[in-house]
């Protein structure tokens, strides 16, 4: 017998627009009382079923969402191998022709706590409830059913900490390769399974990427916050005459190096393994220019309440980059910060170019990539911004 929780007057609302998460103020009676992990049954305040999720006692998000059908066996492989199929079906829908990509993106493949990127053949699991990390023989299950012969976890995301998990990395089940090369639009780059961050490679950015390197060719161009190379090598491959990464982790810009190499473009590219903002400074006061500038910093805010502060920082590095690139350049900047929404950002980019005496033109108004799908009615599942700009001096 699947335990109820009942929910507070008028606190039924969002669950019944199809919001996944049931917070643990919204609940009528004893949170402590939850199965930690286990499945439980959303009761409106007048008893009427809503969903089915997970829950865990110790965490703000006190229940997560699966399945609006009362029938379905969370705690079965098939419900998750049906999910699966459901998300790879749309991946091969809306990118035909692609071997690796996000496979599953949490909430927005209905899944909530689960992450997991395609590297060919490969999986790269990252785990981020509780709930999800109890079900962990029933998803191993549903992978291999599904042809899928290793995988490895990622689980090193803070989040984990907050459901009361430990963190860490290693192979989950099958013969895992130290790497695999992916490709993006005729770049190739190198996966270190158990290397880099989250699950190894951002193939979120992937779309604007390419949409900013098919715009280099020969120009100069710096790609700040790099990681393993992405904007640069796009921009190297569509011929530009030279280009600057940086990246502060040694580790990855080894990987960066060894992906240039791969993509035979390392006789053009310059990388420098140093903190962004402190450089963007240093070539700032060493008077550089660029024909292309690409920021593509970390998320500066991971809750609410430091907001304010991530977007004067935002305005900062934003002013910084504007200031390096040449009259008649092209400005690529990046927010993943999910709190800080777009209209923030776009005004924090905005300002920023009012303070250097820059003037912008919106060439490009992107996002994620449709393989981390956005879902109306759960706005935590669109975080990326990107803008492409023009930028000629202010007139």
């Amino acid at each position: 017998m699947i335990p109820e929780v009942r929910l507070k007057p008028r606190a039924d609302k969002r669950a019944r627009a199809g919001h996944p998460w049931i917070f643990s103020n919204e609940i009528d009676g004893s949170v402590k009382d939850l199965p930690a992990g286990g499945a439980v049954d959303v009761m409106a305040p007048n008893g009427a079923f809503i969903a089915r999720g997970y829950a865990n006692p110790h965490s703000l998000i006190a229940v997560r969402l699966l399945t609006r059908n009362r029938r379905e066996d969370i705690d079965h492989p098939a419900f998750y191998q049906r999910r699966i199929e459901e998300a790879l079906r749309y991946r091969q829908q809306v990118l035909p022709g692609r071997e690796s990509y996000r496979m599953v993106h949490a909430e927005g493949d209905a899944l909530p706590g689960l992450v997991v990127d395609r590297l060919r053949d490969v999986l790269a699991v990252q785990i981020t409830t509780l709930g999800m990390e109890e079900r962990k023989p029933q998803l191993e299950q549903a992978f291999k059913a599904l042809g899928f012969e290793a995988a490895v976890l990622r689980n090193d995301a803070r989040v984990r900490e907050l459901e009361g998990m430990e963190m860490g990395r290693g192979a989950w089940f099958g013969d895992i390769p130290e790497s695999v090369d992916v490709d993006e639009y005729g770049v190739t780059f190198r996966v270190g399974l158990l290397e880099g961050q989250k699950t190894g490679h951002f193939f979120d950015q992937t779309d604007n990427r390419h949409w900013l390197g098919s715009l280099c060719g020969g120009k100069t161009v710096l790609d700040v916050y790099s990681n393993t190379g992405g904007f640069a090598l796009h921009a190297l491959k569509h011929g530009a005459e030279k280009a600057v990464m940086v990246e502060k982790s040694e580790a990855v810009c080894e990987l960066a190096h060894e992906n240039a190499k791969l993509n035979g473009v390392a006789d053009r590219l310059t990388i420098l393994c140093d903190e962004g903002k402190r450089t963007l400074e240093s070539l700032v006061g060493g008077g550089h220019r660029f024909d292309v500038v690409n920021l593509d910093p970390p998320a500066f805010a991971k809750t609410k309440k430091v907001v304010k502060s991530a977007v004067r920082g935002y305005r900062e590095i934003n002013s910084l980059g504007l200031s390096l690139v040449a009259p008649g350049g092209l400005f690529g900047t990046s927010s993943c910060s999910f709190h800080v929404d777009e209209e923030a950002y776009l005004g924090a980019v905005q300002e920023a170019a009012h303070h250097v005496g820059k003037r912008l033109r919106l060439a490009r108004r992107g996002g994620q990539g449709s393989d981390h799908p956005v879902v109306p009615g759960i706005p935590e599942t669109r975080y990326l911004k990107f803008f492409g700009f023009g930028v000629t001096p202010a007139a």
